[in-house]
């Protein structure tokens, strides 16, 4: 007897394009879980313990703008495919940044065999992450699949070679850090491809229209904050103008009064 797949219904598409603008969204809550997973994985390869390790990887919101940069790509949206990009740079800059950091302040410092261990990349890495993009990306579109997702976080491993990459340019190990962001490399190109397959088979194109709706709906609200921070800092030059005039004012009144 033959299992017939579940056809995925256009709702279900919408929402899983709903999730991904929502858990890649360039807002405070995405940074600081990014912060506080870097920090841990850091700590984590320091002190050559993959537990700790892993707890900072099932934290880590990274896979998110990977995937919705697939999605870009598969509904021909060039807005989305710049929106991810940037998000994804500026991650791997604040991983690599915050990890510097923490390994030059830690006191105890040398290259542990879990730094060594994100430092090479093969054909096997690359194939862990294409199968691991394959299930984020299904498991995101079907959501009672989705408690898979902290599986494959930890699978795919995004983070650490980042973080060792950190580690080894406070090092100066040059050909420790090349190696981790090889590995790191493979990896995101391994998932990219395993979810525009998976996205192109389920016909998210379909819902094009959505994806150009929420990229609309963000740019608005961009534009308001930036409209809000502009008219503030308007404010804020009036009101240094206006206190400028009246110091002045004051000042040439006291030269009157002492006859000057």
């Amino acid at each position: 007897m033959l299992v017939k797949p579940i056809p995925l219904s256009k709702t279900q598409k919408i929402a899983c394009v709903d999730r991904l603008f929502e858990e890649s969204a360039p807002k405070i809550d995405f940074f600081l879980l990014l912060l506080l997973s870097s920090g841990i994985v850091t700590l984590g390869l320091l002190l050559n313990n993959s537990p700790i390790v892993i707890g900072g990887m099932l934290i880590a919101p990274l896979l998110f703008p990977i995937l919705t940069f697939a999605m870009g790509i598969v509904v021909g949206d060039n807005k989305l495919i710049k929106r991810s990009t940037m998000m994804i740079w500026w991650s791997l800059a604040l991983v690599v940044i915050v990890s510097f950091a923490i390994s030059v302040l830690a006191l105890s410092k040398s290259v542990t065999p879990e730094i060594l261990s994100r430092a090479s990349a093969n054909l096997a890495y690359f194939l862990v992450a294409l199968f691991s993009g394959v299930a984020v990306a299904y498991s995101l579109a079907r959501p009672s699949v989705s408690e898979v997702l902290p599986g494959v976080a930890v699978s795919v491993a995004l983070l650490p070679p980042l973080s060792a990459m950190g580690i080894a340019i406070s090092l100066f190990e040059w050909h420790i850090a090349i190696g981790a962001l090889g590995l790191f490399g493979l990896n995101l190109l391994g998932i990219v491809f395993a979810a525009l397959v998976v996205f192109s088979v389920l016909n998210f194109y379909e819902v094009k229209q959505r994806v150009e709706v929420k990229i609309k709906a963000e740019e608005k609200v961009i534009a308001k904050v930036k409209k809000e921070t502009e008219k503030d800092k308007m404010d804020k030059i009036e009101k240094t103008v206006k206190e400028m005039a009246q110091i002045i004012k004051e000042t040439k009144k006291e030269d009157k009064e002492n006859g000057v």
